[in-house]
């Protein structure tokens, strides 16, 4: 059974919640705290799998709350509700909190996103991995472009100018946009001009995706792994899968978006690992020039794909996303969904080099490159990435 904490200083609210959640507790065993320290109390003698708190308290906030939480327990997932009103303080728990939602909150979406978080977990069974995870103080964050992104787009009152105007007040963010639509992986008929344009053209949803992946391949400190290697190599994976999954299956705008997110943050595990304390950096380098997920889990016990699976499952995600990238752990498997098999493909394709200096432009030859690749996947059997998690120092 799922065991849940909910953190507020309002009585009524932590009634309401009860009440609307009463339909659960054959699912869920709930407790509840008043605030931060009662709920730090309760922390102490017992473990939890989900914290929900309030952002706005007295004494202790919401995220200082989880600040604590991530410190006592770090495999507990950790969910901050929140105003509109109070958008400077959500930023600031940015690197603590998993999820946020709006408050009041509508309890269907807490459910669905608490079911997403739970089945993150029981995806990644050994405890020691999510606490190494979950213990990371410098978590990648999605940033706050994208949560007031977000935020405009579920409060249904913001038009398309009003939303590239958000996204347009960051300059290197708005020239890394127009460069990837604008180069030949997207496969595009026509240059794409503005940030206006590119919401008009291609949606909401991938421009999100392309902010979500500037935030978390962009948040400076030192790393022991070319963090820019990897973000451009997952943005040429990203695009080409929307290209390999448009093409292959003529999908919806929505599946096109959601295959365009898995390759921008397929690889966002690997910023978790480099920060997992008693890694060298010796061990770091050797395994991220790689590209192989065996040699991440031979050095580290887990592969940059579960880490990053795992992730935005607690990012709440959905679901055909968090298992898509979660794949790439696995022997290549084109039955396990056609969003994921695209995906496989396209990373197979750009770490391999079989593009060569430039992406082709015409349809019909990345067909035909397509078929080769399925071809060579099929034909050689080698598990790339990898077999199960092996044992390691830290496993």
């Amino acid at each position: 059974m799922l065991k849940i904490l909910f953190v507020d200083d309002e009585p009524n609210v932590l009634q309401a919640t009860r009440r609307a959640t009463r339909d659960m507790r054959h699912e869920w065993d709930i407790r509840f705290a008043e605030d931060a320290d009662r709920a730090m109390a309760m922390l102490d003698e017992e473990m939890f799998d989900v914290v929900v708190t309030d952002m706005r308290m007295p004494g202790t906030d919401g995220a200082e709350l989880l600040r604590l939480v991530r410190s006592c327990s770090p495999s507990t997932a950790r969910i901050v509700l929140s105003g509109f009103a109070e958008e400077e303080a959500v930023f600031r728990s940015t690197r603590v909190a998993h999820q946020f939602l709006s408050k009041p909150c509508d309890v269907d979406l807490l459910k669905r996103t608490i079911a997403e978080i739970r089945a993150a977990q029981e995806a990644v069974p050994s405890a020691r991995i999510r606490d190494l995870i979950g213990s990371v103080e410098q978590l990648p964050a999605l940033g706050e472009v994208y949560q007031r992104l977000t935020s405009a787009i579920e409060s249904g009152q913001a038009n398309n100018e009003q939303l590239a105007a958000i996204v347009s007040e960051d300059v290197a963010l708005t020239a890394e946009i127009l460069r990837l639509l604008n180069s030949a992986f997207f496969g595009l008929s026509r240059r794409v001009e503005s940030v206006g344009q590119a919401v008009g053209f291609l949606g909401v949803d991938v421009l999100r995706a392309i902010v979500a992946g500037h935030a978390v391949f962009n948040q400076g400190g030192t790393s022991a792994v070319d963090v820019d290697a990897i973000s451009r190599r997952s943005q040429e994976v990203a695009a080409l899968a929307r290209r390999i999954h448009r093409i292959t299956t003529g999908a919806s705008s929505a599946e096109l978006a959601n295959i365009y997110l898995a390759g921008m943050l397929h690889e966002v595990g690997a910023l978790v690992i480099t920060a997992i304390d008693g890694t060298s950096r010796l061990d770091l380098e050797g395994a991220f020039r790689s590209n192989e997920a065996t040699v991440d889990r031979l050095v580290f016990g887990v592969d940059r794909f579960a880490v990053s699976s795992y992730l935005l499952g607690l990012w709440a995600f959905p679901t055909e996303i968090v298992q898509a990238v979660g794949t790439l752990s696995r022997p290549p498997d084109r039955s396990v969904s056609p969003l994921a098999w695209s995906l496989t493909l396209a990373r197979h394709i750009v770490v391999n080099g079989h593009l060569g200096e430039d992406i082709v432009d015409d349809d019909a030859e990345v067909e035909a490159l397509i078929r080769r690749v399925e071809g060579e996947l099929a034909g050689d059997g080698a598990p790339t990435p990898g077999s199960d998690v092996v044992a390691s120092r830290i496993g």
